[in-house]
């Protein structure tokens, strides 16, 4: 796999709901702030989606030494969460916010 030196290769456990059954993949995410700090600073990003036609639902679960955050479902477009499927999943704000507590 190519990939540019923009790209930063993460492990982020995807968990796809199909039929009752969960699979496991690798992503790889554009390395932006705050995503790259949240990727390093935690135990695991997870992020739980459902494949629906033209859309994706998907929710962000982040634990980091034994707490653990969900964020909401969001619907979002295939498109956008191939391009950047962490940012797209969860908001800048909310990533900031769960960042800080890491920091606690």
């Amino acid at each position: 796999m190519n990939l540019t030196s923009t790209l930063i290769a993460i492990i982020i456990t995807i968990l796809t709901i199909s039929s009752a059954q969960a699979n496991e993949e690798k992503l790889y995410t554009k390395k932006k702030y705050p995503y790259n700090l949240l990727l390093n600073k935690t135990d695991s990003v997870k992020i739980i989606y459902s494949d629906s036609k033209n859309k994706i639902n998907c929710k962000v679960e982040i634990n980091w030494k034994g707490e653990s955050i969900t964020s909401k479902e969001s619907r979002i477009s295939k498109a956008k969460f191939v391009e950047e499927p962490l940012a797209s999943c969860l908001a800048r704000d909310k990533a900031k916010s769960i960042l800080a507590k890491t920091f606690e």
